[in-house]
């Protein structure tokens, strides 16, 4: 019954996050955006993670649980971030953002991610988690800041006409840059607070949300 609930929910996971990436899916520039890529990546894990079921492996390596981890912290992070940030300055307002494009909106900000957070915590009983895994919860956030300021520099990259990234809390191109401060300017291009800052408080949210999901894997005992 386990195995049944696992194969089901990865499932319904990879098909909530296919759908409504598929609803946004127009231009090249979709694979700038962080919520799709935090998609493709825990996509992937749970597809390997449900071949992996299908086919009843007993040895998985622990880089892999590695990896999955990574993706589950980078598809938590998509849910908090729209959440709390992204939908609240949404034009359409808060629920307008999750219900936008066919819903696909809810499908790869909310459902996909709440799975694969079940999924990480129930159905991943033989990862081991290490103190120094924590670490690896940032590689994520950082491979992207760099990737979009490459974009934005080199490449020349706009986002809606004249931002310098894909969402407000990066756009170091508005008025407040990396290092200002005022929240008045609070609105679709910016939240008033420098870019660096941001940046810092993801990274101190990524290692937190490491931090909590690993003491829930080494409590384990509570779930299983």
């Amino acid at each position: 019954m386990k195995r049944k609930i696992s194969l089901i929910i990865k499932f319904i996971a990879i098909l909530s996050s296919v759908y409504g990436m598929l609803q946004s899916l127009d231009h090249w520039m979709f694979f700038t955006y962080f919520t799709n890529l935090s998609n493709i990546f825990i996509d992937l894990c749970l597809l390997i993670f449900l071949i992996y079921d299908l086919k009843k492996t007993k040895y998985i390596s622990q880089g892999m649980y590695l990896i999955k981890f990574m993706g589950t912290i980078s598809i938590t992070l998509t849910f908090f971030v729209y959440l709390l940030l992204l939908a609240p300055t949404n034009s359409h307002g808060f629920i307008g953002a999750y219900l936008s494009d066919g819903a696909g909106s809810l499908c790869v900000h909310f459902i996909t991610p709440v799975l694969a957070i079940i999924d990480f915590i129930f159905f991943s009983e033989k990862y081991l988690p290490e103190k120094r895994h924590v670490f690896y919860s940032v590689i994520p956030p950082l491979v992207y800041v760099g990737y979009v300021i490459i974009l934005g520099q080199v490449f020349r990259v706009r986002w809606y006409g004249d931002m310098l990234a894909p969402y407000n809390f990066l756009n170091y191109g508005a008025s407040t840059g990396w290092f200002g401060f005022d929240l008045s300017l609070l609105g679709s291009k910016t939240l008033g607070i420098g870019t660096f800052y941001m940046i810092v408080v993801l990274l101190i949210i990524f290692i937190g949300l490491g931090k909590f999901f690993l003491k829930i894997k080494k409590t384990k005992k509570d779930f299983y």
